[in-house]
């Protein structure tokens, strides 16, 4: 077989046009349709993050009839939990706490014996932990270090049940 200067000239340039049109429709496609995906991929990404939470509580001591109206029922209010006196705004977690979370029973009360006793049982939901054993309170102490360091302090309880002294 035998071949020519101008067989190979014509078989390079026909390769050439095809690279030639693959890269411009790469280019095409890279110009004028991705940054349409991304950009439609981040705005809704931006929509996730763009939730709405009503306005954080102001600062200050509550009753536990004050703190009962935070349990979450009400979208528009905050939702609060004491832990050990201490009340916290847990509206951020409001999947978690919020009306039909799987912990909304802890808020709008003390729910210091709840979280000692990582239970969920109606009887556990209050502030009495005088007869916690050391495992329990080393386990309220863990859940109230959480709680300080992901949700804002609100205040304390001052007519509170917790008679716990660690």
């Amino acid at each position: 077989m035998k071949f020519s200067w101008s067989d190979v000239s014509g078989s390079i340039s026909s390769s050439g046009i095809s690279i030639a049109i693959t890269v411009m429709c790469i280019y095409v496609l890279r110009v004028f349709v991705v940054p349409k995906r991304v950009a439609m991929t981040r705005s809704d990404d931006q929509n996730e993050d763009d939730e709405t939470f009503p306005d954080p509580m102001p600062k200050g001591d509550l009753t536990m009839a004050a703190l009962r109206a935070y349990d979450g029922s009400d979208p528009t209010k905050p939702i609060l939990l004491a832990a050990k006196g201490i009340v916290f705004d847990v509206t951020r977690g409001r999947d978690f706490y919020g009306k039909g979370g799987p912990y909304n029973a802890f808020t709008g009360i003390d729910c210091s014996r709840a979280l000692g006793k990582v239970s969920l049982e109606k009887e556990n939901l209050c502030a009495d932990v005088r007869d916690f054993a050391a495992s329990e309170r080393d386990a309220l102490n863990q859940w109230v270090a959480k709680f300080e360091d992901k949700y804002p302090v609100v205040g304390r309880v001052t007519d509170g049940k917790y008679n716990g002294k660690f």
